[in-house]
Formats: C-alpha cells, structure tokens, sequence
C-alpha cells in the first residue's frame, strides 16, 4: 500500500497543491505518513459538527461538501470537490468541530494523514513542513477570496 501513496504523491504532486513546493524527496518522504481512504458512493466522510482530526487529499471521485440551512433544515450544496481537492484543512483549528457534511457522490479516495503524523513529519523535516503549510494556507486562501467574491454577488 505505500508504494502506491507513494505512487500517487510522486505522480499527482503538481497537481495537488499541498504537495505542488515539495521536491520529489520530500514527496517520497511524506508518503510514509499519509493512508489512503476509501469511501463508497453515497457514504458520509465527514459530519457537521464531527471532531476533526486529519486533513485529506481526494484522489478520485468526487465528493460534495454541505451544510444544513438553519432556515429550511434541508443541506445546502456549498461545494462539489474533485481530484486533488484538500479536506479537513479547517480541522487545523483544533476548537472547530466540522463546518458541514462531505459526502461521497460517487467512489472516491483520498490519501489521509492525522495531526499527529502531520506533525511528526514537520519536526523531522521542518522545511518540507512549511511548504506543506504554504499549500495549505494557499488553498485556504484561495477558498476565502471565492467565499467574498460569492457574498459581493449577493449584496
């Protein structure tokens, strides 16, 4: 199974952007603390409200992101995320449980890590970790300018 992570970092790096600063080293390093994760079509990943302990990388399928409407009680669809979208990047806040649901729309991977092994892999490579939070950052960055520009189109 780690050759394939492996793999799949190596090949899929410029392409995923928590991977995009990284070297081809430091890919291969990272590799050992990431887990790929399966979730059938229809299953539920993630709830809102969950405690959040890792962050993750879809590699295939496609997975929908939704948060009940408080006002009709039904989900509202804030986002389809596909290959090479960050999940639980968010969770990075410890405090904050999970800001909706995510939801496999049909069969997808994701390469998985936890905190802990996040961790463990920026105090043994410390300048690999910051480019790792760099992506993340970048990708939070991107998410919140979307955010803005949708609540500039409503008001």
């Amino acid at each position: 199974m780690n050759e394939l992570i492996k793999e799949i970092i190596e090949t899929s790096g410029d392409e995923v952007s928590i991977f995009r600063m990284l070297d081809d080293e430091e890919r291969r390093k990272v590799a050992d603390f990431f887990e790929l994760v399966k979730c059938p079509a229809g299953s539920i990943y993630l709830n809102e409200g969950d405690k959040v302990s890792n962050i993750g990388i879809i590699v295939s399928g496609k997975m929908r992101f939704e948060r009940n409407n408080h006002i009709t009680g039904r989900p509202a669809l804030l986002a389809v995320l596909e290959k090479g979208a960050h999940v639980g990047d968010f969770s990075m806040m410890s405090e904050r449980g999970a800001m909706g649901r995510l939801r496999a729309i049909e069969d997808t991977e994701l390469l998985v890590t936890s905190h802990e092994k996040l961790d463990a892999f920026m105090q043994e490579y410390p300048y690999a970790g910051i480019k790792i939070l760099k992506g993340i950052s970048t990708v939070l960055s991107i998410r919140l300018m979307s955010a803005i520009d949708r609540v500039m189109i409503l008001s």
